[in-house]
């Protein structure tokens, strides 16, 4: 019985470590190298700011991405512009309404390659508590063992998030399609 119980045991572990074998690497992002920046168009001229805190949870490996996951949270409250006078504006009920959705999140579903160090994110991104699908495209600038770091960009409707809302729900003045563009520098959280 011991026998059998050993063997069966032996079994499930051989059946189970490719599978951890495979997992993607795990990554921490550097608060200070890196940044989430958003540029909308008012009255035909760009408008910039950014989200200054933003954490994830980064499980990525170019080799598995199949096992490769990304999750961002971003502290919507910490959004702010090269001269302090829309942020207060922003995180109004009309716009982000940061008191009430104190959070957006980004989760992918999936992450393919598109070419030579370039991919693309499709996943969910949440504000003002509508959830719609978003696809994020990415290159690689450096990797290593030990460091990553990441540039890309994707395009969204903000109305169709609810951002803008009343006399800003009109598209005239202030266009629908927002820019955001990342950078993200992480460290291996398995490498020590």
């Amino acid at each position: 019985m011991r026998k059998s119980l050993t063997n069966w045991l032996l079994a499930l572990i051989c059946l189970f470590l490719p599978i951890l074998s495979i997992a993607a690497t795990t990554w921490q992002i550097e608060p200070d190298k890196s940044s989430l920046k958003f540029t909308a168009t008012q009255n035909n001229a760009p408008v910039s700011g950014q989200f200054k805190s933003f954490t994830g949870e980064i499980n990525f490996d170019p080799n598995q991405l199949k096992s490769s996951q990304i999750k961002i949270l971003i502290d919507m409250n910490s959004i702010s512009d090269p001269y302090n006078q829309l942020s207060d504006t922003l995180k109004g009920k009309d716009w982000f309404d940061s008191k009430d959705f104190p959070q957006g999140i980004y989760k992918s579903n999936e992450i393919i390659s598109t070419g030579n160090k370039t991919y693309q994110a499709k996943g969910m991104l949440t504000l003002r508590d509508k959830t719609l699908p978003v696809v994020i495209n990415f290159n690689q600038e450096e990797y290593s063992p030990t460091h990553a770091l990441m540039k890309g960009s994707t395009t969204i409707k903000r109305t169709a998030f609810g951002v803008g809302q009343g006399q800003w729900s009109d598209t005239n003045a202030i266009k629908d399609e927002v820019k955001i563009d990342f950078i993200v520098s992480a460290i291996n959280t398995q490498k020590k």
